[in-house]
């Protein structure tokens, strides 16, 4: 019997270190070949006249991901659709994602360049800055591929919603988000 045991404890330690995201790339919907739009934010990091924010893959750099940022500017009365450029990279052995120190992005945002992934999944990506203090809740974002639009997991909603300070949903539109950009 105890042989039985050991053998399947064996079985069960090769599964899991087999297994382990330490093991190759992790991929989530920031790295890999999606488009992923911005559905929810924490209510500090909106931009005033920002909207239909996406972001599509645009190849590899070493280890670093090149993506657009695009989003809509509204001045005044007109509508303006904006794309940056920006690179990011997931650390091996954390739950990290890494912004090129050099993007816009980060400048005009007043960004970090690292933030913690506080849930992923194959449809959604949801991420904050660094925890500092267990009982503040940090800024978060809120990721999702634009093909599960319309299936976002209850998991993904809820990590959201609890882990993000002032969790604003401002969903995505795709038929008033169609951009002028051309594919490609």
């Amino acid at each position: 019997m105890r042989l039985i045991l050991l053998g399947l404890l064996a079985f069960c330690v090769f599964v899991v270190f087999n297994t382990s995201p330490s093991e190759g790339d992790i991929i989530v919907p920031g790295n890999s070949t999606d488009e992923v739009v911005l559905v929810g934010y924490s209510a500090d990091l909106k931009q005033e006249n920002w909207s239909c924010i996406k972001s599509r893959y645009n190849g590899t750099e070493g280890d670093w991901v090149k993506r657009t940022l695009e989003y809509r500017l509204k001045e005044g009365n007109i509508n303006q659709d904006v794309k940056m450029h920006i690179k990011i990279k997931l650390w091996k052995y954390r739950d990290v994602l890494e912004l090129d120190k050099q993007s816009w992005l980060r400048r005009l945002t007043y960004g970090s360049n690292k933030y913690l992934i506080r849930y992923y999944d194959n449809k959604s990506l949801v991420m904050s800055n660094f925890i500092q203090n267990i009982s503040v809740l940090e800024p978060c974002s809120f990721w999702v591929k634009t093909q599960y639009l319309n299936s976002i997991t209850e998991l993904a909603n809820d990590t959201f919603r609890y882990l993000c300070r002032n969790a604003t949903f401002v969903g995505y539109d795709t038929e008033a988000c169609k951009d002028r950009f051309l594919t490609g």
